[in-house]
């Protein structure tokens, strides 16, 4: 079943755009032991959106656009579960009353925080803050994106589906992507629930020596990792697919690396790829450095 043929439930949840918090040591220390001071989480940033590279950024973990969340524990969880990539945002209160947007991925940090990721216009970032009120037309939960029990979507709105157009193939689909990885890039998260966290992909120099596309990686590009499953618990299985988008930027922490929402999980082949540079969400959908 397709998601056009679906009648999925739409909500409206509220989250708050976040405030970056520290520790009380500010400080981090890299793969070589060097120590340094993280920046890029939470909150809003002006000048990083989706689009641009993952790579160079003198930050950690660096997150396009703007973060919101929810203050009490178990709406954070709702929040988080039900908002899909995709799906429509409107700022509710302060400078940027009015603005609309799109959800363009999820990042949990164990123990810390667990945020939804916003792409908003240039103007509306300017004179956001901590604070306001962001509402979100959530729908995606329930989306089956094939008659297969085989292929299982999380965190997938029907926005992004219509643009990202998966073609069927057989009981499967062919669907589009930035980049193929193998197993082994997958790092901090594995083990985790797969419908509303994000994992991360490792960029140490010797995968990047071995798959050197993988420098080229944008912020909002799919991305798909070979005999990895994520059905409903991230794990190794051969023969499966993942495929995701790239929600925030690569760390020097041993371990950490971009962060990948899920967004289809594919086992006994029903997951076909077709590469496409273009597979990102700034050309899909308009956002960031696609915006006209």
């Amino acid at each position: 079943m397709t998601a056009g043929s679906l009648r999925l439930v739409r909500t409206m949840l509220v989250g708050w755009v976040s405030q970056p918090e520290m520790e009380s040591s500010p400080y981090l220390t890299d793969s070589d032991g060097r120590a340094f001071v993280p920046v890029g989480c939470q909150g809003v940033r002006y000048n990083v959106r989706v689009g641009m590279s993952a790579f160079g950024w003198e930050a950690d973990r660096v997150q396009p656009g703007a973060s919101i969340a929810h203050p009490e524990a178990p709406a954070n969880r709702a929040l988080s579960l039900f908002a899909c990539v995709g799906n429509r945002v409107r700022v509710r209160t302060g400078a940027a009353t009015g603005a609309e947007g799109v959800v363009t991925g999820k990042h949990e940090e164990f123990q810390r925080f667990q945020e939804v990721l916003v792409d908003l216009p240039a103007a509306a970032l300017e004179v956001l803050a901590p604070g306001d009120q962001v509402a979100i037309e959530a729908i995606g939960r329930g989306l089956r994106p094939c008659p297969s029990p085989a292929v299982v979507a999380h965190s997938l709105g029907p926005e992004l589906w219509a643009a990202w157009a998966p073609r069927p193939r057989g009981d499967g689909l062919e669907v589009r992507v930035a980049l193929e990885l193998p197993p082994e890039a997958v790092g901090m998260g594995a083990g985790r629930v797969a419908a509303a966290t994000s994992w991360e992909l490792q960029t140490p120099p010797s995968l990047l020596e071995t798959i050197p596309e993988l420098a080229r990686v944008r912020l909002g590009d799919l991305v798909a990792v070979r005999d990895w499953d994520a059905a409903y618990v991230s794990g190794y299985r051969p023969g499966s697919v993942v495929v995701g988008v790239v929600c925030h930027g690569a760390s020097r922490l041993p371990g950490h690396g971009l962060g990948l929402t899920v967004l289809l999980s594919g086992r006994e082949g029903r997951l076909s790829l077709a590469v496409d540079p273009g597979a990102n969400l700034a050309d899909l959908l308009a956002l960031g450095t696609g915006r006209g």
